[in-house]
């Protein structure tokens, strides 16, 4: 009788040191399939208005969704179970983030109500999560009671905000998501009495999630060829242009910053390890949904594209270069910090000149694409030059 009920309902419990379940389950994976129809339509929003007024909007949507992801991620790192009960909450969770999706591209204006509403929720569900949490692990009150407390009071402002319009309403808002982002920096005295556990999982989990957002890439590209309405060499070259793109965002971050651990040791290193994912996806999310307009070239194409364009760009490349300094060194180094990380804010500054000079989104493309190339190179040499290129970890 007692097994059966376990399988029902399991106390959620802090991981200790030494747990070694470091594997993505199958249903996190699920989970984060709804994250994919999301994004995707705040993307192809601004895809379709690609100016300063949309832009901004797109800024105050994705934040949100991340922060919905994020704290779903963190909850699992330190509590996740196996039984019936968190398969529920996980199911509510999804239900909700399929709402904001349904609501995401006019999440502003005349659907901003449902998009307030579902959010609202689905923070709502997490705050009960860490109170459940915190009543069954008494050394993690200090860090749970007060994620409850604070996380509240935002689901309180955007339930407020839901039924309010024009600058109150983006106020509330605003302060909602200030309070959740803050929060969690309260907490770093007591993070390491609550969860003496290093990360075990969640570097893969943000390698999942910067798949899902390079995934827009790929979409941009498809969808700029499906536009025209007759492909040429011409167009299947810059095709192949965007699609080459994309693959260096892949390339420069999954070699040079996701094949390594964060620092989890130091908490601050952590939490900026953590929040400095946040430019960088909006940086990849911008390029996907900008790259199409370099597929299907039209006449009228608005300035803004190449200005989020190169921006999406640069802002990657900068927060790549803050990840630096939040991961644990190679040793030996394959490139040093002194060399990286001013070649990466070059990089993005040359991004953001590049609008300046390179008049058609085509040309930019090559401009970035040839920026890529630097990095690209510099690990090459990096790592056919160094006594440690044939050990698996540095592929």
């Amino acid at each position: 009788m007692l097994r059966n009920y376990r399988l029902w309902w399991h106390a959620p419990r802090v991981h200790e040191p030494g747990d070694q379940a470091r594997r993505v389950t199958w249903l996190e994976l699920f989970y984060d399939l709804v994250f994919v129809v999301v994004i995707s339509r705040l993307a192809h929003h601004l895809a379709e208005h690609p100016d300063p007024r949309s832009f901004g909007e797109f800024l105050l949507l994705f934040v949100p969704v991340w922060w919905v992801w994020l704290s779903i991620a963190y909850y699992n790192e330190r509590f996740e179970t196996y039984d019936l009960s968190f398969r529920v909450l996980t199911f509510f969770q999804m239900l909700v983030v399929a709402v904001m999706a349904a609501n995401a591209e006019y999440g502003l204006g005349k659907t901003a109500t449902g998009f307030a509403l579902s959010y609202a929720s689905a923070r709502l569900l997490i705050v009960l999560m860490w109170w459940r949490a915190g009543r069954h692990n008494p050394q993690a009150r200090p860090v749970t009671d007060l994620y409850v407390r604070n996380f509240s009071v935002s689901v309180g402002l955007w339930g407020i905000a839901a039924f309010l319009t024009g600058p109150e309403a983006l106020a509330l808002k605003g302060a909602g998501l200030l309070i959740d982002l803050f929060t969690p920096l309260l907490t770093l005295a007591d993070q390491r009495r609550a969860f003496p556990a290093s990360a075990r999982k969640l570097p893969e989990r943000f390698g999942l999630f910067v798949i899902i957002v390079l995934g827009e890439s790929l979409v941009g590209v498809v969808n700029g060829l499906a536009d025209v309405e007759r492909a040429d060499a011409v167009t299947l070259l810059r095709f192949v242009l965007g699609f080459l793109l994309g693959f260096g965002l892949w390339w420069v971050y999954f070699d040079f910053i996701g094949r390594r651990e964060p620092d989890s040791q130091d908490r601050w290193r952590f939490f900026a390890w953590s929040y400095l994912h946040l430019p960088l996806v909006i940086g990849i999310t911008l390029v996907g949904a900008m790259v199409q307009h370099a597929v299907a070239v039209q006449a009228d194409v608005q300035p803004g594209v190449r200005w989020l364009l190169a921006g999406g760009f640069a802002l990657y490349y900068a927060a790549c270069a803050g990840l630096e300094f939040t991961l644990e060194p190679d040793d030996p180094p394959l490139v040093r910090l002194g060399q990286i990380v001013p070649l990466r804010l070059l990089t993005a500054g040359a991004a953001l000149a590049l609008p300046l000079v390179l008049h058609t989104v085509s040309g930019l493309v090559l401009g970035l694409i040839a920026l890529h190339v630097v990095h690209m190179v510099v690990g090459l040499r990096a790592w056919f030059g160094s006594a440690n290129a044939g050990r698996s970890d540095v592929h």
